[in-house]
């Protein structure tokens, strides 16, 4: 059977759910940034232009230092060890993010995965130029599990995906197997096939090994 995995990345591998308010709140921008977050909840503004606002913000930040602050979001335990697991199998992991690539390519080689993809924030000789590229949006994940399995160009029938909030509930919804890992409320528990709420989080791969 071949197998995938697909990760969120932040709530998910990371404990902190949104790293766009974390740095907002390290940078002094959180009153701003939780207007624009609230204008985009009441549709007044699009995610894209939302995160196009976020970035301007921080427009002569040293990467050096979004990155330390991204950095203090931990990776939850077991983490490592799941993503180990999968690779032992020979099956790919890829993370789908909202979060911001920079750290997401510190994730990724920390904890094994194949690749990630998410949102860029623009630098200019390390140095927030205030401009992002946006690869996923909050509604998108479905779209980019598409996206990676065309480029893989390989049939996989078995999907098995894991993640915390309402983003990733179209995510499970193309998943043979789904796994809700701390989930922000019940409704992305309603839409997985497993509940954790527990680390160290490789403590669920007894009940994936009859997935693989």
């Amino acid at each position: 059977m071949k197998t995938i995995a697909f990760f969120d990345i932040d709530g998910t591998l990371r404990t902190v759910v949104d790293p766009w308010m974390l740095l907002h709140n390290h940078l002094g921008t959180g009153e701003q940034g939780g207007k624009y977050y609230e204008a985009w909840r009441e549709h007044k503004i699009s995610y894209t232009e939302m995160t196009e606002l976020d970035a301007a913000l921080w427009k002569g930040v040293a990467l050096d230092k979004m990155t330390a602050i991204l950095q203090s979001n931990p990776i939850r335990k077991g983490a490592k060890a799941l993503v180990h697991w999968f690779k032992k199998q020979g099956i790919p992991c890829i993370g789908i993010s909202t979060g911001m690539s920079f750290l997401n390519a510190i994730t990724a080689k920390e904890l094994g995965l194949d690749e990630v993809i998410s949102n860029e924030i623009l630098f200019e000789d390390d140095v927030c130029t205030g401009e992002v590229l946006i690869h996923v949006e909050e509604d998108s994940k479905a779209q980019v599990v598409q996206s990676v399995l065309k480029r893989y160009a390989t049939p996989f029938d078995n999907i098995i995906s894991f993640g915390d909030g309402p983003a990733d509930i179209a995510m499970f919804k193309l998943s043979t197997f789904s796994v809700a890992t701390f989930p922000r409320n019940e409704e992305v528990s309603n839409h997985a096939d497993l509940t954790i709420n527990e680390e160290p989080i490789d403590l669920l791969i007894e009940h994936l090994e009859h997935l693989v």
